[in-house]
């Protein structure tokens, strides 16, 4: 089947099952239950959090953030004069949105770091009306070395149509050289009377060497076009679209496991009509490789989506998730999985397809085949390409599952998403989003001053789904447990 045309609703079925005393056992079953502990975060040699426009140092989730004033993490170079006006009326809470580094001219922070290789650099933006300048003037580049990150970017087209203050726009790229330094230079644009640009916060962390980039034994990135495995260069520069935990809520920076990223859920991505089921698992202890040990966080594997149990509704749609993103770039997309349920337990329980961008990515995806094992976290890497549609400068990736039959089940399963933009000639900038206002690409907001596009509704079934599966989850293994026992009498 092909991968247009899938939905959800959720399917909350057999609830009269739970009864208050059947409920009671299940409780009481949580509360004896132990969880393994969690293996411990990655320490990023390189951890700068830049506030830019402040002379003294804030806290945000725990995490402290150095005014440029005077920083000694950042060194400032500047062709003309600069101010660090404050938004009228913001919160003082609202680090590293409540100042800015606004200028006519252009400027350049040179971060001197500790080691080379690659880097997480996510600048925050707040386009909100400063002091002294007209916010329809607000047009500049963002570079860094060779590579272009932004261009003609104002940041009001993003906000302005959700109401959102701050958000951030999160790149990655490999830092070469004896030096040991990045910097980043911000350029207002010619072609535009009195433009202005303007930064409200920049972070530099360090990652694994082989979180994204083709290292050691590793094939690389499937081609879903040519059908070739492609190795990622560390020539590549990479800006993050999205990054999603499917089935489950939004992980904040501070529950990552030290890369301070943020994930979110999936129900604005995901489309609409169909059953699907959340499915959680909090006991599983999971055994990680070395490969995949910071890919993403543990909570990310406890949480799920799968099809239902009706076997003939799923064989008639695709569980689908559509992403906007900007043409005529590649992009890679990375699927997260792991196999929890626990009526999956061999191969070949549980395969299914995968479509991405419409092609075929995978003809007989087997969760346990590919981890050799059950409740072993693992991700797939894809690479496609958005060629343009007409003049569309904005089209949906689309990542599609469709059930095969097998031994236990005829359903599909996704623990978590992420989509990456690669650079075409060293440039990452996409289209002026004066075209598409309407329907802008939604970026990663950093902290808990970001919003999103409220869907009040998708999130409280989420929530809602995600306890009744739980429960579900939960009630198996009580009842594995208590007819094992049975049986030793």
């Amino acid at each position: 089947m092909s991968s247009s045309g899938s939905s959800k609703s959720l399917s909350l079925t057999n609830l009269s099952l739970f009864t208050p005393l059947y409920l009671s056992f299940l409780f009481l079953h949580l509360t004896i239950l132990v969880t393994g502990d969690l293996p411990p975060p990655y320490v990023p040699l390189d951890s700068i959090a830049l506030d830019c426009g402040s002379s003294s140092q804030s806290f945000v989730y725990g995490r402290q953030w150095t005014a440029d004033i005077n920083s000694t993490v950042a060194l400032l170079d500047q062709d003309g004069p600069s101010t660090n006006p404050t938004e009228n009326g913001a919160s003082t809470s609202s680090v590293p949105y409540y100042t800015a580094r606004v200028s006519l001219s252009k400027f350049t922070y040179t971060f001197p770091v500790k080691t080379t290789g690659p880097k997480f650099v996510r600048l925050y933006f707040n386009p909100a009306s400063y002091t002294g300048f007209n916010r329809s003037k607000s047009s500049f580049s963002v570079t860094t070395g060779r590579y272009t990150f932004l261009s003609n970017f104002s940041g009001f087209h993003y906000t302005d149509p959700h109401g959102e203050r701050g958000y951030a726009r999160e790149f990655i790229l490999n830092v070469e050289g004896e030096q040991k330094n990045l910097s980043i230079t911000f350029t207002p644009s010619h072609h535009v009377a009195d433009a202005y640009a303007f930064i409200n916060g920049i972070e530099i962390v360090s990652m694994p060497t082989n979180l994204y980039y083709t290292a050691g034994d590793d094939p690389g990135l499937y081609d879903v076009d040519k059908e070739v495995y492609l190795p990622l260069q560390n020539k590549t520069a990479l800006e993050i679209m999205y990054r999603v935990n499917v089935g489950g809520g939004e992980i904040t920076p501070p529950n990552d496991n030290g890369m301070f990223r943020s994930w979110f859920s999936d129900g604005d991505y995901l489309t609409d009509a169909r059953p699907s089921v959340f499915q959680y698992n909090d006991t599983i202890q999971f055994k990680y490789n070395n490969h995949t040990r910071y890919a993403a966080p543990d909570v990310l594997y406890r949480t799920a989506r799968t099809m239902g149990n009706d076997s003939t509704v799923n064989e008639k749609y695709n569980m689908t998730w559509e992403f906007p993103v900007h043409s005529r770039f590649t992009y890679l997309v990375r699927l997260h999985f792991c196999q929890f349920i626990p009526i999956i337990l061999q191969k070949g329980d549980l395969v299914f397809k995968i479509y991405i961008a419409n092609q075929t990515a995978e003809r007989y995806a087997d969760i346990i085949s590919w981890a050799d094992g059950n409740g072993v976290p693992i991700y797939r890497d894809y690479v496609v390409m958005m060629d343009a549609r007409g003049n569309e400068e904005i089209q949906n990736l689309s990542i599609a599952m469709h059930p095969i039959q097998s031994t236990n089940a005829f359903d599909a399963m996704l623990n978590g998403a992420e989509i990456l933009k690669l650079s075409k000639s060293d440039n990452l900038a996409g289209p002026n989003p004066d075209a598409y206002q309407d329907s802008p690409i939604s970026d990663t907001p950093p902290s808990a001053t970001s919003t999103k596009p409220k869907h009040s509704l998708r999130r409280t079934v989420a929530i809602i789904g995600a306890a009744v599966s739980g429960i579900v989850v939960v009630s198996v293994l009580f009842l594995l447990i208590f007819r094992r026992r049975v049986q030793k009498f």
